[in-house]
């Protein structure tokens, strides 16, 4: 018997922030972005800077920022185990606009290479929360 709906968890060092029930869930893989249906294969895979999108039961969406981790696939169960994930809407979206100008401004003057790294991986980090804070406002 195949199943209708997949179980979607998502987990970070502070606790759950998503379970519930799916009918797919896109997600930005290591090697590629790539969207889990009912009845995937068994996957395990790492995940990037990108944006998790749930599509629950009801087929609304929920959006989150990522900044990495990884997915297991397996029995219409999708685990995320991820480090750093924000709810679009709980996004600010003016202070990490305020944060990524900071960050320009401060990488125009660095010019230690190893703290020039982490600003733009800060810099980089910061477009894709105001990315994803842009899309599912205009989502809405």
């Amino acid at each position: 018997m195949s199943a209708t709906l997949l179980t979607v968890e998502i987990v970070t060092p502070q606790g759950t922030l998503y379970s519930g029930s799916a009918q797919a869930v896109s997600l930005p893989g290591g090697l590629a972005p790539f969207q889990v249906l009912i009845n995937h294969a068994p996957i395990i895979s790492t995940l990037e800077l990108g944006a998790i999108r749930v599509l629950d039961s009801d087929g609304d969406e929920h959006v989150f920022a990522v900044t990495g981790g990884f997915v297991e696939v397996k029995n219409n169960r999708v685990s995320i185990v991820a480090e750093e994930v924000f709810r679009a809407e709980e996004i600010d979206a003016a202070r990490v606009r305020a944060e990524r100008d900071r960050l320009d401004a401060e990488l125009e003057q660095e010019t230690d290479l190893h703290r020039r790294a982490q600003l733009k991986a800060a810099r980089v980090r910061a477009d894709l929360l105001v990315k994803v804070a842009a899309d599912a406002t205009v989502a809405e």
